[in-house]
């Protein structure tokens, strides 16, 4: 990283903490709104600064936006494929151009560093050359199919669903919430985002890109506010949602959507309990390296997130040295300094869940080795618990906070079914020398993510850039992942088509 683009992201980031904050306004079909109490963000890194603000969407409001895009999606679902892909494509220049703005949105409302506030806003333009240039492919939309024997015209296309309904997190506020839009809006429906209420300037973002876009009116919505908007917008006349998010709450969203008078797509990416396995033949350094990113990058608050170790005997005592040493280097704090490894930790609430784990292994005995936090903010250092039985409750449950757990497994075998033992499969690692382990791993391993021997990245790493994204098991619900070329095709619907020879001139997507 060049030190005067850190030193000019810490300037914009300082000027705007002197600025009067954002209050974002919902948006419907064009006009603004200012319904619902009134929330306001803290800056993480100065909890007594607000630094945006947004109210809380009721439900009549909701409402109002799923029908309003609704309209605007009938005339939509007519506009050829082919344009659709170039409306859209028309938010590069406007996304290119506000990079170093949404950095700044993001540093402020979710404390993220120079490096990871800038990556947000490339993984938006990622996903949007990505999209569009698997959706010009041939054969994205539709099914090839034989010539029909009783001399028929036939086709078989993917056509949209309606309303989709995209509900987005705190730690990706903007490409959470940008990645589905496009993919809906490319397969031709219309959608409602309710954004992260611990960044919903961040998250409006997405409203203002898809403006560049030149859409039509109501076509994309926004709403804002913390659970109850979110809840408005499951319980709505929505025809599919995109959530993001815990385990908890998308497995409630699905059985929702499995009710009524027919079941609706929920296509979701939720957290994980993500392991790395370390063997006696692997590079320890290596491995220390890569779990130490993966462990505390963004202060654990990633659902891919590397958050347990299982490292077999002869490589045990080694590994934790090594990581021991690297995490007593690593310091927390305020994301204009460019010594730091990591922001805030999102609340107070997390600041107080992160001191019960910490207790929490203190009685249990287990070694504690942290990093160091600055004062002031929601800072928490980075830590370390080796010592813990790999069945224990603070290495098999998923906690989203800088706590990574290092247990002793007796064999490969036994981290592998330890690994996997888990309702949780979204990312995995391992550092091995053994080819055989390699193989064993791959053909095994739970996850919808894995590394082998990756430097730097135990588990992480995948954006922005070529790799898709997403998890199996509890972990994802459509076993297609983001930025894939078969993510935005879950938008839309299979309708197999055939008629009179001389009507095929009515064949189109």
């Amino acid at each position: 990283m060049a030190i005067d683009a850190q030193q000019a992201f810490a300037a914009r980031v300082t000027e705007q903490r002197r600025t009067p904050h954002t209050t974002v306004p919902h948006v419907i079909a064009g006009r603004t709104y200012f319904d619902g109490q009134a929330i306001q963000r803290e800056d993480p890194s100065n909890p007594n600064l607000i630094v945006s603000a947004c109210h809380d969407a009721p439900a009549d409001l909701v409402e109002q936006a799923v029908a309003a895009s609704r309209e605007a999606q009938r005339e939509w679902s007519r506009v050829p494929l082919t344009e659709r892909i170039e409306r859209v494509r028309r938010a590069i220049p406007f996304i290119e151009e506000h990079l170093d703005e949404w950095a700044v949105r993001v540093a402020l409302e979710i404390g993220k560093p120079y490096a990871g506030a800038l990556a947000e806003s490339a993984e938006v333009l990622e996903i949007v050359r990505h999209y569009t240039d698997y959706a010009s492919a041939p054969g994205a939309f539709d099914d090839e199919r034989t010539e029909d024997p009783a001399g028929l015209a036939n086709d078989s296309v993917l056509r949209p669903y309606g309303v989709f309904g995209v509900i987005t997190p705190f730690n990706y506020p903007i490409v959470q919430a940008a990645g589905p839009t496009i993919a809906a809006l490319i397969a031709g429906n219309g959608v409602v985002v309710k954004t992260a209420h611990d960044g919903p300037w961040s998250g409006h973002a997405v409203y203002e890109l898809c403006e560049a876009m030149g859409l039509p009116a109501g076509l994309v919505n926004v709403i804002h506010g913390a659970d109850e908007p979110g809840r408005a917008l499951v319980a709505s006349k929505i025809d599919g949602v995109a959530f993001t998010g815990s385990v908890a709450v998308g497995k409630s969203i699905v059985r929702d959507f499995a009710t009524g008078p027919y079941p609706r797509p929920v296509i979701a990416e939720m957290g994980g309990k993500n392991p790395v396995i370390v063997t006696d033949t692997a590079d320890l350094e290596q491995a220390a390296d890569g779990i130490v990113f993966s462990a505390f990058d963004l202060g654990g608050q990633k659902c891919s997130a590397l958050s347990r170790v299982l490292v077999t005997p002869g490589a045990h005592d080694r590994l934790v040295e090594l990581v021991e040493e690297r995490v007593k280097a690593l310091k927390s704090g305020d994301p204009t300094d460019a010594g730091v490894f990591a922001g805030p930790v999102v609340s107070a609430d997390a600041v107080a869940r992160y001191a019960s784990l910490i207790s929490a292994a203190k009685t249990a005995g287990f070694q504690i080795e942290t990093g160091r936090a600055q004062e002031g903010g929601y800072f928490v250092p980075a830590a370390v618990i080796s010592g813990v039985p790999a069945e224990h409750q603070l290495a098999t449950s998923e906690h989203f906070l800088p706590f990574l757990t290092i247990s002793e497994v007796p064999t490969f075998e036994a981290a592998l079914r330890a690994a996997n033992d888990t309702d949780m499969g979204l990312t995995a690692g391992i550092y091995t020398g053994d080819v055989e382990e390699a193989r064993e791993f791959l053909e095994r391993v739970e996850a919808g993510c894995v590394d082998v021997n990756v430097p730097g990245h135990a588990t992480t790493g995948w954006w922005p850039g070529p790799q898709t994204f997403g998890g199996w098991k509890a972990s994802g619900t459509t076993g297609k992942q983001t930025l894939g070329k078969w993510y935005f095709q879950l938008f839309g619907r299979q309708q197999a088509r055939k008629l009179p020879a001389e009507l095929e001139h009515l064949l189109r997507f």
